[in-house]
């Protein structure tokens, strides 16, 4: 995950930049509203890393971040963007130009840090290319998904989408690091994830050279006690 944080005061920037370090993020800084619109439009260009989020500051130099917000939702692919300020009136003028989130400071290190895993939610993608299955994490395309992927979150799930096939399906949230874990493995060969989308009772069988969805017939009972099954070996994955 990778955070651009927005910040003029250097006290500020370097508490972040050691909580976010700290909490296992990659961060970019920038001093003002100009970077960081610079940050965001570079990140958007072929071969560079995107951000998953954004930290923005209100009142800097140069650019304020209200500024900075119109300039990033005008100008480049979408980036939730989480505005921070000492000023309660800024909330208004900040949702309004495009923030998915504002927040008061000083905020408390724990809830700037489920603000941020909140916001910084991602789908897995699955298709396939020349030599057989891939697989990469995508953030939400706009704030509609990212309300979608946060709800899912919350209820425990995350969406799959597998590209070749037109195929979208509910799973576990923590099935991503568990499938992207094994698909690291040399001797992968295949994986199967609960489909938990409404009325499904089905298994996704995912293998190294294909994807296709295998549809099981279940009692309810069945399903639940498989959910209880992977509920249990997916708590390994859960993150600290």
């Amino acid at each position: 995950m990778k955070i651009l944080i927005a910040e003029d005061d250097p006290a500020i920037r370097r508490l972040h930049q050691r909580q976010l370090t700290h909490w296992g993020y990659n961060v970019d800084l920038a001093v003002n509203g100009r970077e960081a619109v610079e940050h965001v439009r570079k990140s958007g260009e072929k071969g560079a890393v995107k951000y998953d989020l954004c930290l923005m500051d209100i009142n800097m130099p140069i650019m304020n971040g209200i500024e900075a917000i119109q300039a990033i939702r005008k100008n480049t692919p979408y980036l939730p963007v989480v505005a921070h300020s000492v000023n309660p009136d800024n909330k208004i003028p900040c949702l309004e130009a495009g923030a998915d989130e504002f927040l008061l400071k000083p905020r408390p290190a724990a809830e700037l840090k489920k603000t941020l895993e909140d916001f910084s939610v991602k789908q897995m993608i699955l298709y396939r290319d020349d030599e057989g299955l891939s697989m990469c994490q995508a953030g939400p395309a706009d704030r509609e998904e990212l309300t979608e992927l946060r709800m899912l979150n919350k209820k425990g799930m995350t969406k799959f989408t597998a590209v070749d096939i037109s195929f979208r399906f509910l799973a576990h949230k923590n099935a991503q690091d568990k499938l992207l874990n094994e698909f690291a493995e040399d001797n992968f060969r295949f994986a199967e994830i609960l489909d938990r989308t409404c009325q499904g009772r089905s298994v996704i069988q995912i293998h190294a050279s294909q994807i296709w969805l295998k549809k099981i017939s279940l009692t309810p009972e069945q399903f639940q006690a498989r959910i209880r099954t992977e509920d249990a070996l997916l708590k390994g994955y859960e993150k600290p």
